[in-house]
């Protein structure tokens, strides 16, 4: 009997602090495993439902904050949860929505259930979807090669098909792409250069441009002094009657230019062919085909009046 008490006393007793030191972490791992009841904090996505042909174009929180009621443990991993959002059957217009429990979808086996979220509500600005053609505008940056000159430039489309907000599209007149450096350039060339997009919402079809970059020599202005014809012939007459033309030469062109080589005219403009006095913008232009690289720089004054005769009684 005594031999059987020493032994369960050695049992027990023996090294008795590192059996309790075992024992404790045993029971901090069963707590670690088993979990407790508390709240959890998580930050999920935001998935808002719209219309096909909406887009919302107000700032918005990608995710939100939830909080949740249930077995926890330190062993957990987030959940894959997120809150969303259905304004499928709205319209446009600004839409002020509650954020609440309901809008988080939660497996029962998870043993959670949310209890907040944060914020409690959001405004969102709903537009409906447009599309409109537009000129291309390549920027040119930098000098070409020294004797040389940029010429001019053409873009395969010139026009392209903006998608966005109808508020967006509306202010939009032309689709710019990203600059193009002629630096150092000694002679023509092509390239291929991306819109420059500023707004995520804004789609350009196509999304690239061609562009065909043409070079010359050096370029020095004219100025040539042109009378301007009223296309309505002897009906009006045009105030001032010439205008001055700066035009740009190569400097290795030989030939003889004259103004009597460009035509100016004057047409009435969409006022009404009873007006007896209108502006209109003059437009030059060569009698004959010219080398490559001369062009119009500028005309002078850029509007003239195109006054109605008396009629002859």
């Amino acid at each position: 009997m005594r031999e059987s008490l020493g032994f369960f006393k050695n049992l027990i007793l023996k090294n008795w602090w590192l059996k309790l030191a075992g024992l404790l972490l045993a029971y901090a791992l069963w707590l670690m495993v088993r979990g407790s009841e508390g709240e959890r904090v998580f930050t999920v996505p935001l998935v808002v439902q719209i219309p096909h042909n909406m887009e919302i174009v107000n700032q918005r929180p990608s995710t939100v904050e939830i909080t949740t009621l249930g077995s926890t443990s330190l062993t957990d991993s987030q959940p894959n949860l997120n809150y969303t959002i259905n304004l499928q059957s709205v319209g446009e217009g600004e839409q002020t929505v509650s954020l609440n429990p309901e809008g988080v979808r939660v497996s029962p086996a998870s043993g959670l259930t949310v209890i907040r979220v944060n914020p409690a509500r959001i405004t969102l600005v709903l537009e409906r979807i447009a599309s409109k053609d537009v000129p291309v505008k390549v920027p040119i940056q930098g000098t070409p090669a020294t004797g040389l000159d940029f010429y001019r430039l053409t873009c395969q489309p010139s026009v392209v098909r903006i998608t966005g907000p109808r508020s967006s599209i509306s202010r939009i007149k032309e689709a710019q792409t990203e600059p193009l450096s002629v630096a150092g350039q000694n002679h023509s060339f092509q390239a291929t250069v991306n819109f420059s997009v500023q707004d995520d919402d804004m789609h350009m079809d196509p999304a690239a441009v061609d562009v065909n970059v043409e070079m010359g020599a050096h370029r020095e202005v004219r100025t040539f002094r042109i009378p301007v014809t009223a296309i309505q012939g002897d009906a009006f007459t045009v105030n001032p009657p010439f205008v001055f033309v700066s035009v740009l030469v190569p400097v290795t062109f030989k030939g003889h230019l004259t103004a009597e080589d460009f035509r100016a005219t004057a047409s009435m403009p969409n006022s009404g062919p009873n007006s007896y006095r209108v502006i209109a913008r003059p437009e030059v232009e060569p009698r004959a085909d010219l080398d490559a690289g001369i062009m119009v720089k500028q005309i002078t004054p850029e509007e003239v009046t195109l006054l109605r005769k008396a009629r002859k009684k």
